[in-house]
């Protein structure tokens, strides 16, 4: 019998290299609703960034509906997913990377040790953390061994990090009660690594009836931004993803911080705005 060599493949000898990707962005994925990556994406994709989602939960929709499926990712899935991004080149093209709620605490580590190597030969990569861990209205929902993964493992790997009030009050183990405290404690954080901290829904109990308050805190300045608190339904997630990945494009962009906080609370309320209009139980993003 004589045999057959194969078919060369089409394309097969032509020079290739990895695509480019401007945001690895590590948190949450849903079937229904917009939290985590399914929030952030859009943003991503309308600023022009090139994104790539890594799951740390992959659940049918969040957890203040009346049902529930799925969980997060196990920890040897998430270690793979993190080395894949090494093996396919990604590592070494990405200009930032966007980190937001875990699934457990392990995975803080595994996310800890892949950051750290990957500042090691990136000194040049953003680093963004929004340490999601609970608000005023909710409390903490999710495991209480991530506050202090998040504050000695993940803290300094930071160069920025926009906890709000009450992820502020749990990375510094006390209440807050005026912007006062909330600069001081957003300066610790600082003295850990981060270049910058901006505190969502800051010290509400000092905010102007129906506005919210940002604090943008560096080292030597600290700036008060207020946007309009607008009415929605308790189900409405993800405004704290949006705003994380708004601020992370124009900060890509080359804005300056201030301004990309500006910028990111107005898409924000826009989103907000047409969630109330739409009367979604879930946030209306689109982008």
């Amino acid at each position: 019998m004589t045999a057959i060599p194969a078919a060369s493949v089409p394309g097969a000898a032509l020079p290739a290299r990895t695509a480019q990707v401007d945001v690895v962005s590590i948190q949450s994925q849903v079937v229904y609703g917009y939290v985590g990556n399914n929030a952030a994406m859009p943003v991503f994709r309308k600023a022009g960034l090139r994104a790539i989602a890594v799951p740390t939960v992959i659940l049918s929709n969040t957890p203040h509906y009346p049902t529930l499926h799925g969980g997060a990712v196990p920890l040897d899935w998430f270690e793979g997913l993190l080395q894949g991004l090494n093996e396919r080149g990604v590592s070494r093209v990405a200009r930032a990377v966007v980190c937001g709620y875990l699934g457990q605490p392990g995975q803080a580590g595994l996310l800890a040790r892949w950051l750290t190597a990957l500042r090691a030969s990136r000194p040049d990569v953003r680093v963004h953390i929004d340490p999601v861990m609970g608000d005023r209205n909710d409390g903490l929902y999710v495991n209480e061994g991530l506050v202090e993964q998040y504050r000695d493992l993940l803290v300094p790997l930071a160069d920025g990090m926009t906890p709000n009030h009450f992820e502020l009050e749990l990375l510094a183990g006390r209440q807050l009660s005026s912007l006062d405290e909330v600069v001081a404690a957003a300066r610790e954080l600082i003295a850990r690594g981060p270049q910058w901290i901006v505190v969502t829904s800051a010290a509400p109990m000092a905010a102007q009836p129906g506005t919210l308050q940002l604090a943008v805190v560096t080292r030597d300045q600290a700036t008060v931004v207020t946007h309009p608190e607008i009415a929605i339904p308790p189900s409405v997630h993800g405004t704290g993803d949006v705003f994380m990945a708004g601020v992370a494009s124009r900060l890509l962009a080359g804005q300056d911080l201030i301004e990309a906080v500006r910028e990111a609370a107005a898409q924000v309320t826009v989103a907000l705005e047409r969630t109330r209009e739409l009367a979604w139980e879930e946030l209306a993003v689109d982008g």
